[in-house]
């Protein structure tokens, strides 16, 4: 049944029309990208950064989906081998767990080495205690990996 001039005007929300991700194997709507039995996340988080939906997942913010489409063209340049996304680092100190934090990105490069790479727009302070144990403790014992932090600066070609 079609809806009606005036009921697609002011109707708000839309019937979700599930379509099959190949890639996935999901259940996806067609209009909004919402994977069937998850619940979308509200508009904007605790810093005031929109989250965005990109190539089957949900971002944080518009500069980390936009740093994951930079990586996307990377890989398929043959720049990276291959990235990941949420990559955890666990941080110990004589065997016991302090802190497990999620890097935003790891990728693994064609010299098969890694690097953490942090997209940041605005560094809390907790983030920069964060940034200060893995620099001290979990990347001295872990020599293959660098780290590197991406703002808002450094990710512009999105803007075009």
């Amino acid at each position: 049944m079609e809806n009606t001039y005036l009921q697609s005007k002011f109707n708000k929300h839309h019937y979700h029309k599930y379509v099959v991700d190949n890639s996935t194997n999901e259940m996806v709507c067609m209009g909004c990208g919402k994977v069937r039995g998850v619940k979308l996340p509200k508009g904007k988080n605790k810093f005031n950064a929109s989250t965005t939906w990109y190539n089957g997942y949900w971002y944080d913010s518009i500069l980390e989906s936009n740093y994951a489409m930079f990586l996307d063209f990377r890989l398929k340049a043959k720049e990276i081998k291959s990235w990941d996304r949420q990559f955890p680092i666990i941080i110990e100190f004589e065997g016991t767990t302090i802190l497990t934090h999620k890097v935003d990105f790891r990728t693994e490069n064609l010299d098969k080495s890694f690097s953490l790479i942090e997209c940041k727009g605005y560094p809390t302070p907790e983030w920069k205690i964060k940034k200060k144990l893995l620099m001290v403790m979990w990347l001295p014992k872990h020599p293959e990996y660098t780290y590197e932090v991406v703002t808002e600066n450094q990710v512009n070609f999105a803007r075009a």
